[in-house]
Formats: structure tokens, sequence, C-alpha cells
């Protein structure tokens, strides 16, 4: 039990900074997931963190952060519904409980190339809002990305582990932009690199890098991916090209331009945004 609120039931995932649980809401009866970050205050980075490394203030800091993440709403973004600190002073947050969720690449298989695309595009619709409020994702992988039937929920954005982020073997470094590898922080060019990797992912089947090699991380910073394995239209395989440009600056200045572009690859025009959007 979580503050005397939530009944943790299954653990559904766990990451570098949490473990994730089904949870009854006692409120409402509603299910919904629980997110305990165990990883140390002192050690999470987040946009609004102070210069002073108070306990207090850097907890009030990571409030005001949940604050604003509980208030984004957008049919891609998963919904975030309440947030505090447990009994151990520990954050925590929770949102809105998806059954029956894949990850992207899991929902992509045995779909077309328009239908991969038309995913990441969801994706992507997600990130121009949150990159319109000043957030970052700063963790796109496909365990952050998950797809209900034929609807993308992006989850797990503006708050990042600052140990686990570069570190993590099996997670999130295969994802990360070479500048953010080289020390450099995190932009929206950095989240579009991101986009950019799942996207070879879905359309050829296999990361973009050799990711068993004794060097992964030397062919991720100076080697360019196997183009012809992404068996689409050269329009199609030039907007992921873009993406994955080794500079920041090379590739599209926001996710609207990149949505943009992969209409402009399919041949289709650009579909209006919906009122929920």
């Amino acid at each position: 039990m979580i503050n005397g609120r939530y009944h943790l039931h299954e653990k559904l995932g766990q990451g570098g900074m949490g473990i994730v649980h089904r949870a009854t809401d006692r409120l409402t009866g509603e299910a919904v997931a629980l997110k305990q970050v165990f990883l140390p205050v002192e050690q999470l980075m987040f946009s609004s963190r102070p210069a002073s490394q108070t306990s207090r203030e850097v907890r009030l800091a990571l409030a005001h952060e949940f604050q604003t993440l509980a208030g984004l709403r957008h049919p891609h973004i998963i919904s975030v519904l309440d947030y505090g600190f447990d009994t151990n002073g520990q954050p925590f947050f929770t949102m809105s409980y998806l059954e029956g969720a894949k990850t992207i690449l899991e929902a992509a298989n045995g779909r077309s190339a328009p239908e991969k695309v038309n995913l990441l595009i969801q994706m992507l619709e997600a990130l121009a809002y949150l990159h319109r409020r000043g957030i970052l994702h700063r963790d796109l992988k496909p365990d952050n990305v998950l797809v209900v039937g034929d609807t993308v929920r992006v989850l797990d954005f503006g708050l990042a582990a600052a140990k686990e982020q570069a570190t993590d073997p099996v997670g999130s470094w295969l994802y990360m932009a070479p500048e953010v590898m080289l020390g450099q922080p995190a932009t929206e060019a950095s989240d579009l690199y991101g986009v950019g990797v799942l996207a070879y992912r879905l359309l050829a089947g296999k990361h973009p890098f050799n990711i068993y090699a004794e060097d992964v991380i030397g062919e991720i910073l100076d080697e360019e991916p196997d183009w012809s394995k992404l068996e689409v239209e050269e329009p199609l395989t030039a907007v992921v090209r873009t993406l994955l440009a080794k500079q920041p600056a090379a590739r599209y200045p926001a996710a609207n331009q990149t949505i943009a572009a992969f209409y402009q690859a399919l041949g289709q025009p650009i579909a209006q945004e919906s009122q929920a959007i």
C-alpha cells in the first residue's frame, strides 16, 4: 500500500530509475500504473533542478516538475494522474493503466510500411506537444512508446536518471544521440535521433548499428547504418537518414517538420490535427 491510497499488484516493468506496478486507486476504484522512483532524489536529473542541493529544495522542485507533467494532456501521451512522496520520502507518480499494450516494435510486426510510419507520426505528434512546452523526453526507446490497438502512447517523459541514463547496458544508450554520448546536453534534436533509431528498427527489423560489436559506441559515433536494409522507397529512407545524422544541426529542426517529411515521403497530404490533438 502506498500512502494508504494505492494498493499495489503485479510488477509491470523496471528500469534504472524505478519500478512500475499495476495498482488500484482506492479513492476511485480504478486501475492505474504506479511508478516508484527508487533512485535517491539527489541523483535525479530534471529540468527545474535547483542549484542548491538541500534535500528539501530538490524535493520541492521535483514536486513542481511532477505538477507540470500531470498537467499534460494529449491523445498520444500517457496521462500522469497523481504524484507525491511515500512514507520513506521517495517520489512516486501514477499514470493511466494501458491494458493489452505492446511496445511500438511489437505492434509494428506484420504491418505495412505506411502503417509503421503512421505509428512513428503519432509518436512525433506527442514529441511536438512536449517540445512546445519545453519538455524533452530524453529516453525514447521501445518500452517507452506503447501501442494499444492502433493508438500510440508515449510515456516516461521529462525525468531522467542522471547516472543510469548513459550506463544502462540494455536500455537507453542504444537510442542515445551521438552528441549526448559525448557529454553534450540533450535537445529536441537528440529526441529526434531516438525517433530515427526506432524508425530504422521498424522499417529494417534491426538496430541501425551492430549492437554486438566490440566497439558499438564507436560505430554509433562514426559509422553509417546499412541503408540497403531499409526495404522502402528512397524518399522514406532519406527521412530516416536525416533523423540519424551524426550532427544535430543536420537533422530536422523540429518534430512537426519531421511529420511533414514523412507524409511527403509517403506521397500523402499532411493530416489535419484532430480536435483532441
